[in-house]
């Protein structure tokens, strides 16, 4: 237990030497007597406990990389610091980005096995119109970009910076479904009907426009990516935000292109009798309603939806009827109304050609399969790239550029070591005498035998419940949590903590040596003369205490002295 340097401020000790006027038989003179005076002074006691223990860093790891394959770069050297979300090593993806085309290949197959069943005629693609899967990966790139900025906000820097990633590997994706030769030559034509040459003209301007604007996105992300690496959250989440207003405004347009079904202006004989029929186009939308097929089904649920109705009535006529069975009642028809509206708005693109509802879930179940496909082949993807979980110090890289890491050794060699120098803990031992005194959250002082002139502070975050005994003496480990400071600290430090207990502010205080008596039975020497040192017994009440002083709870005044043993 300990004072701190306040009290220790706080209080005067007089010392007064009275030497005895006797000489012994050689003429020498006797030992001084030294007598001590305190006054009594008001001031601030703290009882702490002592823990004996070391320096740790909890935030240590060593990254891995998720799968086989060739080094590609690592970004780091030794001794460098790095924020979280970072880009520290890659490997080659070239087997990974194969198969991520091969998903992205199988959602396209499934989704024109669906698209292949809507009358041709009623399709207003040019003739090498973007694929429909373009807009799923813009879609999914949204979804990313919404969860990286949840991320950001509970400071997950590195889930924020690899669902920002797949979102670029998504966004790119697009852009390469649009940007590829064969769309580039039917963008633009040079000849009218006649095969006079005349100035280029953009036959589908739209899709020019959704080209540039998946490219100032792409670009948009890297830039966050790189706020990111550096550190920068606060103006990453803002640049976030603006992220998100632009790709909702992209994801518009390609929808637009490539995921809805128009009537083009090559409408045929069928689509003529079919408005004829009364199927008109929607102005707003360029889309004609579509019957379906199952529409007795959806009858069903409302007769059932109706019938429930009917029992609402009959019950809120009853007198028998209490709160819980209308409230049953209610969910029955809500949950009918539900289950008919799904059947009749989960089938927009079915047309009266004869697609049924079992080949339709067969399609939407295929649908289903590659698209889970397709996130998994980006998982993969990410698997070649380490990302920094926490901001840290990179202690050892262990790859290098063309390393091969096996199908054996991937999991086991270490690419990067990243230790976070700024969290910094301190694992000790309470004896088991104090140990009952501890609690969680209770603030402590760390001195560092290293630097023993500087004082750290921390708060006690564990205590263990299982002691340990050593040579008779039992102890428990407990983990105090070390405040940042600008002072860069070493893991395996030894260090002394001093956790206060308790904290009395303004009490009166005198020294440990000037009580006398017994439990229940304290008194002090108050001093009446300090010329003749006469002094009076007094008895007093005790309160707190610590290796020094303790505090008076009665018996004393502020400025009275008492005497030293």
């Amino acid at each position: 237990m300990r004072l701190n340097n306040k009290l220790a401020a706080t209080i005067t000790i007089l010392l007064l030497l009275a030497t005895m006027g006797t000489v012994n038989c050689r003429g020498e003179p006797e030992e001084t007597a030294e007598i001590q005076i305190a006054t009594v002074e008001r001031g601030d006691l703290v009882v702490t406990v002592t823990a004996d223990g070391n320096l740790v860093m909890p935030r240590e790891v060593k990254l891995k990389f998720g799968t086989p394959g060739t080094v590609k770069e690592a970004y780091v050297e030794e001794g460098q610091k790095v924020k979280a979300g970072a880009l520290l090593a890659k490997l080659d993806d070239t087997a990974q980005q194969l198969a991520l085309k091969s998903a992205q290949y199988n959602v396209e197959l499934a989704l024109n096995e669906l698209v292949e069943k809507i009358h041709p005629a009623l399709m207003g693609y040019p003739g090498l119109y973007p694929d429909t899967s373009a807009a799923l990966r813009v879609e999914q790139a949204q979804e990313e970009l919404r969860k990286a900025e949840e991320f950001l906000k509970q400071s997950q820097y590195l889930e924020a910076a690899a669902e920002l990633r797949l979102a670029q590997h998504d966004l790119e994706a697009s852009y390469k479904i649009f940007n590829v030769p064969q769309i580039q030559k039917s963008l633009y034509s040079s000849a009218d009907f006649l095969g006079t040459l005349v100035a280029p003209i953009e036959n589908y301007p739209d899709v020019s426009r959704a080209i540039e604007r998946l490219e100032q996105d792409i670009d948009r992300l890297a830039e966050i990516q790189r706020q990111l690496g550096q550190g920068d959250y606060q103006q990453a989440q803002a640049e976030l935000a603006v992220a998100q207003d632009k790709l909702q405004q992209t994801y518009q347009l390609v929808k637009s292109l490539s995921g809805r079904i128009r009537v083009s202006q090559r409408i045929g004989e069928c689509c003529w009798q079919l408005m004829s029929q009364g199927y008109a186009v929607d102005a707003a939308t360029g889309l004609m309603p579509v019957p379906y097929p199952d529409t007795s089904t959806a009858l069903d649920w409302l007769r059932q939806v109706e019938q429930s109705l009917q029992e609402i009535q009959a019950c809120k006529q009853s007198d028998s009827c209490d709160a819980l069975e209308m409230s049953t009642l209610l969910r029955m028809a809500q949950h009918g109304i539900d289950m008919s509206q799904d059947i009749l708005s989960n089938n927009e693109l079915i047309f009266r050609s004869g697609v049924n509802l079992k080949a339709l879930r067969a399609y939407n179940l295929n649908i289903q399969l590659a698209e889970n496909e397709l996130r998994n082949a980006k998982e993969e993807l990410m698997k070649t790239e380490i990302l920094a979980p926490f901001d840290g110090t990179v202690v050892d890289v262990g790859v290098k550029e063309n390393d091969q890491l096996s199908a054996f050794d991937y999991s086991a060699k270490t690419a990067i070591h990243l230790v976070d120098t700024s969290t910094v803990k301190m694992d000790g031992m309470v004896d088991e005498i104090d140990i009952f005194n501890i609690k969680e959250g209770q603030e402590a002082i760390i001195t560092i035998d290293a630097m023993p002139e500087q004082e750290f502070t921390g708060k006690v975050t564990f205590i263990s419940p299982f002691g340990t005994q050593l040579a008779g003496v039992v102890e428990f480990p407990i983990t105090i949590s070390l405040d940042p400071s600008e002072i860069e600290l070493k893991g395996g430090l030894t260090a002394t903590a001093d956790i206060i207990v308790e904290k009395h502010e303004n009490v009166l205080l005198i020294p440990n040596r000037a009580i006398k008596g017994s439990p229940g039975d304290y008194w002090v020497e108050v001093v009446i003369d300090e010329e003749t040192l006469a002094t009076e017994k007094r008895p007093v009440e005790l309160g707190a205490q610590n290796e020094d002083f303790t505090e008076v709870l009665s018996g004393l005044s502020e400025g009275e002295k008492v005497l030293i043993d």
